[in-house]
Formats: C-alpha cells, structure tokens, sequence
C-alpha cells in the first residue's frame, strides 16, 4: 500500500510539473507574440540651420530611423516650407536619398523673415512630420517685410494629404489626411473632404474616418477626368476649424 501511495504521489508531482510547464510555455509564447507584434516607432531627426542670409541657399535633411535600424526605404519624404502667415503658400520639395538613412532637399530663401520647414516622413506604414524653424535675414529685414502677410491666419495644426500617385476616372481613390497639432496626432477630429472639378462650382462632401490615431481615410471615385481640387475640412468640439487645400490630376 505504501508503494502504490507512492506512486501515486509521484504521477501527480509529475501531472503538476507538466502543467507548470505548459503553462510557462503558453506565457513564454504570449511573451513572444507580444514582441513580435510590437512595432518600434519611426524617429525622424530634422536638421535645419536656425538662421540664414537673405537669398542663401538653405539644406535641409532628415534622418529616419526605427529602432537601431536605418530607414532606406521610405515610401516618401517631403519638406514643407513657408513663411510665418503664409501657410496657403507652403511650397512642397521632394527630398533626394543620401543613403544610411537621410534624406535631404535644398532651398533659397529670397525673403526676410521667420520660415517654417516641416518633413512629411511617410515609411513602413507610419507616417512623421517634425517642424523646424528657420530666421532668414536680419529682424529689420523682417520687420520691413512682415506687413505683405501681417493679416493672414498661421494653421495651427499640419494637414498633409496622402494619395495614389496616378488616379483614373471611375475608379475608387483612397485619400488619407495626416494630421498634427503641437507635434502630436491630432485625434478625434470630425475631417471632410470637399471635393470639386476646378471651374466648377458644385462639390461633393465626403466624410473621413480615423483608421490609425491622427490618420483620416476616405473612399472616393472621380466620374471624368480632370483637375480636381480637394478641400481637407478639419474641427474639432474645442472650436477649431482648419482647412487646406490640395489639387489632383485624374487620367482617363
């Protein structure tokens, strides 16, 4: 009797260590789907000169990085550039690939005055958009300049719109809105797009929707071909109420 009680005592230390076991097998394999399904953040280090002369020629560059790894293969990188309160004048430069993981673009900044640089990153589905300063000139110059935009509103949140590089009449276009208030996402934004063929005056709304924390996607269709303008409407219920405006080309 003593030996079946031992017996027995040993298959149930035995049951009890393999459920142990299994046990720290699922929670190793929870562990590790965890990781893998974890994905690092994209780091984009903007590099800009604070200030210039008048008419210098101005680099700017980006660094793109997602943990240890340098970014080569983005999908896209721009630089934004405009002066203090002419934002609806921005001027948009495709950035030229330096390898390890920069990029950069160069400008001339034929104005006195504050300039603002932003980088639209778009890599491995995340999208970044730091923004940098830059004084041009010396702040007589400016000041002498600053009246042609002293009225004109400065955006306080950036608005870069995403779209296919090549859309055709009759076929669904998928327009994606990025956007960023005080170098963050901005999220929970009630985001329209007002869409209209250029020396038209009817447009149709269509209402965006959040996929991703501070991304706005839409599905549309264009019926002729043609220029188009879109009008990214964003609010908010703290009272803000931007707008930016984009133009499209549909092919036949």
């Amino acid at each position: 009797m003593k030996k079946l009680g031992s017996l027995v005592s040993i298959l149930s230390m035995a049951i009890v260590l393999a459920a142990c076991g299994q046990d720290n097998a699922n929670e190793s394999d929870n562990n590790s789907t965890a990781e893998e399904t974890q994905v690092e953040t994209l780091e984009v280090a903007l590099d800009t000169p604070e200030k210039v002369e008048k008419g210098e020629k101005v680099t700017f560059s980006v660094t793109v990085t997602q943990g240890e790894e340098k970014v080569d293969d983005a999908d896209e990188v721009m630089f934004e550039v405009w002066k203090e309160g002419a934002k609806e004048e921005s001027e948009m430069i495709e950035a030229s690939h330096d390898g390890d993981g920069v990029y950069s673009a160069e400008q001339q900044l034929d104005e006195a005055g504050k300039y603002f640089v932003q980088s639209h990153v778009t890599a491995r589905d995340l999208h970044t958009m730091p923004k940098n300063e830059i004084m041009v000139g010396s702040e007589e110059e400016a000041a002498s300049e600053s009246h042609e935009h002293e009225h004109e509103h400065e955006s306080a949140v950036s608005i870069h719109l995403m779209k296919p590089e090549e859309m055709k009449a009759n076929e669904e276009v998928m327009l994606m809105a990025h956007l960023q208030k005080d170098d963050a996402a901005l999220t929970g934004a009630d985001v329209r797009y007002e869409i209209s063929k250029v020396d038209e005056e009817k447009a149709e709304w269509v209402d965006a929707e959040e996929k991703k924390d501070g991304e706005y996607e839409a599905t549309t269709s264009f019926k002729d071909a043609g220029d188009y303008t879109v009008t990214i409407h964003v609010e908010n219920d703290e009272g803000l109420h931007e707008h930016t405006e984009e133009n499209l080309t549909i092919t036949e």
